[in-house]
């Protein structure tokens, strides 16, 4: 099996970065995220994403997609992860296969060509849900689709995301099936992926010009090893970010194995090598101005994205034999 990215998967991933770069780089998130009542991207820039085709990497041609399938939105995912992208990006993904599943094309349309915004229920709460919308939710054996009839906004972790509590009306689409499930923990994978990733950047820059005592910090153990270790969890995680992607997409037998695993060692990757990025930074890592804390609370949001980690802990430990 070969993991590496094809030149058109990598010219994904290096279009994507120069969008964002230029359109919605982090000074430009944080304006966005600081009116908490206001969308946390604006329609002009979601419909250039749209036009992209970030919305419809996976669909079917026949059903308004790119036609493309699970790896090259992983190059997608990780480049949003490492930009720290606002807006409701994953659960439109998510929520315009479901319906392209359940052969409602039309809706399948809207949603990719990003007339129509797809929220998240993660129990309890919602992200990026407004009135009008719809309101996606992942269950371990398939997922819905309803409308957002309300969206009252209440406080969350993740600054560049919108939390609410809604009122929604009754299911409008449907699938069963673990595929969602899998897929969506691919997803999340490949954007901690990429915060693993930005933030080990982060930290290597710092420890290179930041000094003490005379000397880069980076020539410190207890600095270079939490460096290190965050290089180690990327090289860890991006392997088999990869194989699920190829698998889930395939529908192999083993694919939910391989999701969980790439969801849980994304996880734990991103959420140690987040503190340790602020530990690298010292007194301004704590701070607000400083960006480190963005990736922490981003990080903690994908933890929690879909549902308790047992979850995916009993997937990993399910089957009772592997073939590799």
């Amino acid at each position: 099996m070969n993991l590496a990215p094809s030149p058109d998967q990598t010219e994904i991933a290096a279009s994507t970065a120069g969008f964002l770069a230029k359109e919605l780089p982090i000074s430009r998130v944080r304006e966005l995220a600081a009116d908490p009542r206001s969308a946390v991207i604006d329609e002009e820039t979601w419909s250039r994403c749209a036009d992209l085709g970030w919305l419809a990497l996976s669909l079917p041609e026949e059903q308004g997609g790119v036609g493309l399938g699970l790896p090259e939105e992983v190059m997608l995912f990780r480049e949003l992860g490492r930009g720290l992208a606002p807006g409701p990006f994953r659960s439109s993904v998510l929520g315009a296969r479901v319906a392209a599943l359940a052969g409602e094309t039309s809706l399948a349309e809207e949603i990719a060509s990003g007339n129509r915004r797809v929220g998240m229920d993660l129990g309890g709460v919602a992200i990026d849900a407004r009135p009008g919308d719809l309101l996606l939710r992942v269950e371990e054996n398939g997922g819905t689709l309803s409308v957002v009839v309300d969206a009252e906004p209440t406080p969350g972790v993740d600054p560049c995301t919108r939390f609410s509590r809604v009122t929604t009306t009754g299911t409008v689409v449907q699938i069963e099936g673990p595929a969602l499930m899998d897929r969506a923990r691919v997803l999340a994978a490949a954007e901690l992926l990429g915060i693993i990733e930005a933030i080990c950047d982060m930290s290597a820059a710092y420890a290179q010009t930041r000094t003490q005592f005379g000397k880069a910090i980076g020539s410190f153990q207890a600095v270079k090893h939490r460096c290190a270790d965050m290089a180690i969890a990327s090289y860890a995680t991006v392997g088999q970010v990869f194989q699920a992607a190829l698998l889930v997409e395939a529908g192999a037998p083993d694919a939910a194995f391989h999701a969980s695993s790439a969801y849980v060692l994304a996880v734990n990757g991103a959420r140690t090598s987040a503190a340790d990025n602020i530990q690298n930074h010292g007194g301004i890592g704590y701070t607000w101005e400083h960006d480190a804390h963005l990736y922490l609370k981003r990080a903690f949001l994908l933890e929690r994205l879909l549902g308790p980690q047992r979850n995916s802990y009993r997937a990993i430990l399910a089957p009772e034999r592997h073939e590799f």
